[in-house]
């Protein structure tokens, strides 16, 4: 989330915050159904700024503070909102694992690339989940469904030369 390939001319960097920025992002405020009211450039829901629901500070609707705050490989939310389980041991731990990007409950530290914090994967936090990636390309659907068309036809052509030879 915080990794850009373009930064330090060309040879990659970190930036401070996964918004693509090294400044603080500023604190989101949302509206009455979730969506970020603020968006912009280097905006993360967090330090219970987003009210609403009844709620001082709420998660709120993903990507809402809109593509000016992504990360440099388009995702959202990766700072702020909710905290994000990560499978890789910290500090050589044989249970911890991190929770990365701080959530609508954090301050400031807790977003930045430089936060490292470590749990037992037994704890359960209301401001924190999960999010699945791959290193690997994972096909669109609708390659699932021209797959599963490819596959018919040619259990079809099959079949039918198997009719044929025995006529």
């Amino acid at each position: 989330a915080y990794y850009d390939p373009t930064l330090s001319s060309g040879s990659g960097g970190y930036w401070s915050y996964a918004t693509q920025s090294p400044t603080l992002p500023t604190e989101a405020t949302a509206t009455t159904t979730g969506d970020i009211a603020n968006p912009g450039i280097n905006v993360a829901n967090y330090g219970y700024g987003a009210d609403w629901n009844s709620q001082s500070g709420n998660v709120t609707t993903v990507g809402s503070a809109g593509a000016d705050s992504s990360s440099f490989y388009g995702t959202f939310d990766q700072v702020g909102n909710v905290g994000e389980w990560n499978d890789e041991r910290i500090f050589n731990l044989t249970t911890g694992r991190g929770i990365w990007g701080g959530a609508y409950t954090s301050n400031d530290f807790e977003l930045t690339s430089d936060n490292f914090p470590s749990f037992s994967p037994t704890f359960e936090f209301p401001n924190a989940g999960f999010r699945i990636s791959s290193l690997a390309a994972i096909p669109e659907p609708s390659s699932y469904a021209a797959l599963a068309g490819l596959i018919g036809l040619l259990l079809a052509l099959r079949l039918r030369r198997v009719t044929n030879f025995k006529s």
